[in-house]
């Protein structure tokens, strides 16, 4: 783990539970963040570059504008995927160099090309299954500062 240089999250299920409320029409009201994990993000920062891609490209995108955080948008799996390489070439990074933190099923297909892809406890089984690690915590429990204690302790040790 001492070759990451980046570090790749959806939001929805990572940051938040995965759960949301909508109004009548399909517009999404507002959604749960796990504010400890921002502090962790900031922690992070000073040693990774961080980046988020998500489906929602309107709560998530406003969140990532005010906190200063690198966002891109794909609104399915093909298109995720397709900003997962582009993200890769601007940051000019190996799959090798790269923690994916996944929690969709949409997002499959980045978790085979990226061989240190993790979930949380709870995505499921089947993305689990895809997944090279999944964490101790639940999405919006967490995530980030799990990845902070992870990362920090394997520096420490020098383990690969």
């Amino acid at each position: 783990m001492n070759d990451i240089k980046l570090i790749v999250s959806e939001i929805d299920g990572v940051l938040t539970d995965g759960t949301y409320a909508e109004d009548e029409l399909g517009n999404v009201l507002y959604k749960h963040f796990q504010s400890k994990d921002f502090d962790a993000i900031n922690i992070l920062k000073k040693d990774y570059k961080i980046v988020f891609l998500s489906e929602d490209n309107r709560i998530n995108y406003n969140m990532c504008r005010r906190k200063n955080l690198p966002f891109y948008w794909g609104k399915n799996a093909e298109e995720k995927y397709n900003k997962f390489i582009e993200i890769l070439r601007r940051y000019n990074c190996t799959p090798d160099e790269v923690v994916f933190i996944a929690s969709k099923l949409s997002d499959i297909k980045c978790c085979q090309l990226i061989p240190k892809s993790l979930c949380p406890a709870d995505a499921g089984e089947y993305l689990i299954s895809k997944c090279w690690a999944e964490f101790k915590t639940n999405g919006g429990k967490g995530i980030f500062v799990e990845l902070l204690h992870l990362l920090t302790t394997l520096k420490n040790l020098n383990v690969d």
